[in-house]
């Protein structure tokens, strides 16, 4: 009986130390916003870095914060970067003491196709709350969506047996963020390029040229034979080393 009751005043005192602690945890396009509602958030998951269980998970969620704090004025040391509606996730743990974990963040959501995770560890003191920015992780790439062929689309040859095929896509940051030549994020410096291939073979690669619509390229394929082709674009930013994937299939017949 004895050994009971010591037992149980030894776990109501461990229980009893232990001490709500939250993290602010916010993800970043690299040269752009947060990464917030509009692109379906982005997966954060914390984790205990010694045993791997997990201790909080969620999605950031709010908007993609000011646009001149974060990308057009001088960043003072120690300025805030966030606003009260950037977007963010707070993860609460309850520690009795300090705490390495690893915080894993991942997304866009909304655009699969595009999403990338980032990594990174921090010590958590029990009481010690990281707010307002909190910690921010940086996502690299950008969101290539192909628009047009559609997946899988069928096709046939004209009279002529040829076929041009216009391919179109959709280009932003990670963040949602715009591109176009000469604005804020400025296309007129990607390398955007379409790769193609013929029955699983390489077959031709051609230059995206911008389209006249907010974040919208274009280019056009010739094929002259009846298979299967795929079409992958690609999207690269020299002066940043973001880079954006996606690709599409169709299939055309005689």
């Amino acid at each position: 009986m004895r050994s009971l009751i010591v037992w149980t005043l030894l776990l109501f005192s461990t229980t009893a130390l232990a001490t709500e602690t939250r993290l602010v945890v916010r993800a970043r396009a690299r040269d752009g916003k947060f990464i917030g509602t509009t692109m379906g958030g982005v997966r954060v998951v914390l984790k205990d870095a010694q045993s791997g269980q997990v201790l909080a998970s969620g999605v950031t969620a709010g908007s993609t914060g000011n646009t001149q704090t974060l990308m057009k004025q001088p960043q003072a040391r120690g300025a805030p970067l966030a606003d009260e509606a950037s977007a963010k996730f707070t993860a609460t743990v309850d520690i009795t003491e300090p705490l390495l974990v690893t915080v894993e963040a991942s997304g866009p959501l909304a655009q699969r196709q595009a999403l990338v995770t980032s990594t990174t560890q921090v010590w958590l003191l029990p009481g010690k709350h990281i707010e307002g920015d909190g910690l921010i992780l940086e996502l690299p790439g950008f969101v290539v969506d192909v628009q047009t062929p559609s997946a899988h689309e069928f096709l046939k040859l004209g009279a002529d047996k040829k076929l041009t095929v216009p391919v179109r896509t959709n280009v932003t940051l990670m963040c949602g963020c715009p591109t176009e030549p000469k604005g804020l994020w400025d296309s007129s410096r990607y390398e955007l390029e379409a790769t193609v291939k013929f029955n699983g073979k390489p077959l031709t690669q051609f230059p995206m040229k911008f389209a006249g619509k907010t974040s919208t390229y274009e280019g056009t394929l010739t094929v002259q034979q009846p298979g299967a082709y795929e079409v992958t674009v690609t999207a690269y930013d020299p002066a940043t080393g973001n880079v954006g994937v996606d690709a599409t299939t169709f299939i055309v017949e005689s």
